[in-house]
């Protein structure tokens, strides 16, 4: 009886708090007039069809994916480097120090991080303020140990140690074992951390609204501001966000599936 009450409050819980609202932005996107009521009026595509032709959203929505996507690259390669160093190395005051990396930038407020950069970054003569690359910098940060969490815990389950001696006494070289064994055997670890590195950067707010400029904001950002324009078009705009979401969380699913297979054979 305890364990049916929890679950069906779980379950009004994530009916209230997540299914709910999705479900009433939704809606509201094909709403003609949402104002004062529970339901929008009427039934419209208009705000599709501005929001996709005005350029200020496409164009934020490709640098949302761009960050993203170079985001996940880079941090794929630091994360397999820093594992693969703390794990033949031993060193205890290594992995120490490898976990207070770990869990600096989540103990630091994205405002604090934000605020630093644009201190940091504004030099009379130079300034990455309102840039891109700025932006990009302040992802990998923010998003590191949400790569490097996955991978170390892969990493653990390996005995790398007892893998590379192997391959070595095999005549096998450094690039064949980095190539051939040590990543296909942290592809599990690879795809957790892509897909929580990936959901992180397309969906953040607080660094993308602090560090970008006009030219180069996400599309949390203008998402933000679609606010102030219209109810109808924000739903869209913030449905077109979900979908892009749930579309990369299926294809991350699709390929570990797809290499799931082939990455163990290699390994063996």
């Amino acid at each position: 009886m305890m364990r049916r009450a929890l679950w069906l409050s779980g379950g009004i819980c994530w009916f209230a708090y997540v299914l709910a609202p999705l479900a009433l932005i939704l809606v509201g996107s094909f709403g003609e007039k949402w104002f004062g009521t529970l339901l929008p009026t009427g039934f419209t595509l208009k705000w599709y069809a501005d929001l996709f032709s005005k350029t200020m959203y496409v164009r934020a929505m490709g640098m949302s994916l761009l960050v993203a996507c170079l985001t996940v690259f880079t941090n794929a390669l630091v994360g397999i480097c820093s594992v693969y160093a703390v794990s033949v190395l031993g060193k205890k005051w290594l992995r120490r120090a490898f976990d207070f990396v770990i869990l600096l930038p989540i103990a630091i407020p994205p405002v604090v991080m934000g605020l630093g950069l644009v201190q940091g970054f504004n030099w009379p003569s130079f300034s990455l303020v309102g840039t891109w690359q700025l932006l990009l910098g302040a992802h990998l940060v923010y998003t590191l140990p949400f790569m490097l969490r996955p991978l170390m815990a892969n990493m653990d389950m390996l005995n790398w140690n007892i893998l590379e001696e192997a391959g070595t006494s095999l005549g096998a070289t450094p690039f064949f074992l980095a190539t051939r064994i040590l990543v296909p055997n942290l592809v599990p670890g690879l795809l957790s951390g892509a897909i929580m590195t990936f959901a992180m950067s397309l969906g953040e707010f607080q660094l993308a609204v602090m560090v970008t400029g006009s030219a180069s904001q996400t599309y949390p950002v203008v998402l933000y501001q679609a606010f102030y324009v219209s109810t109808g078009f924000a739903c869209a705009a913030t449905t077109l966000l979900v979908f892009f979401s749930i579309l990369s969380l299926g294809a991350v699913i699709f390929l570990g599936r797809l290499f799931g297979t082939r990455s163990a054979g290699m390994a063996v």
